[in-house]
């Protein structure tokens, strides 16, 4: 099971506080500042043809996940966003490992993800856990400015 409830565009206001919670950090996943409408044009994003699981763990943390992306037996964690004040405890190891088991009961073989090379302490984490580096890719910002990303992954 996904940890924490999903989520509707009634939970934007949580959501958005929760990003606004680390502004800078939330850029540094982006690429850019935080808009004041963040959360509800995340819960607006949809990849057609793919399910998506957007959940919300008591205003600690926000996890979304698409199934079956890049291809049938791949599901990818598009954000795990952990509230400051709740970090350094062991809760990023527990939501991972917790998708991992719902990755693999679902049929699913492995999770992939992608970090910012900026983003040095999700990485450690990470690869802790067992993710290694496939490919590095540079994606276009809401803004139109590159960025690098690592994509990382592991079996389930």
């Amino acid at each position: 099971m996904i940890p924490g409830r999903p989520v509707t565009l009634a939970d934007a206001p949580a959501i958005q506080a929760l990003i606004d919670s680390d502004p800078e950090t939330y850029a540094l996943l982006e690429g850019e500042p935080v808009r004041a409408d963040e959360a509800e044009q995340l819960l607006r994003e949809v990849t057609p043809g793919k399910r998506r699981f957007t959940h919300l763990l008591d205003e600690l943390a926000l996890i979304d996940l698409l199934e079956g992306y890049p291809d049938e037996h791949t599901w990818m964690l598009g954000l795990i966003f952990v509230a400051p004040g709740a970090r350094g405890r062991g809760l990023g190891t527990q939501l991972i490992d917790a998708i991992c088991a719902h990755v693999r009961a679902a049929g699913g073989r492995t999770l992939r993800l992608g970090v910012v090379p900026a983003n040095t302490g999700a990485r450690r984490l990470y690869e802790r856990l067992g993710f290694v580096h496939v490919a590095r890719r540079t994606r276009t910002t809401r803004a139109g400015t590159p960025q690098d990303v690592d994509v990382l992954e592991r079996a389930v």
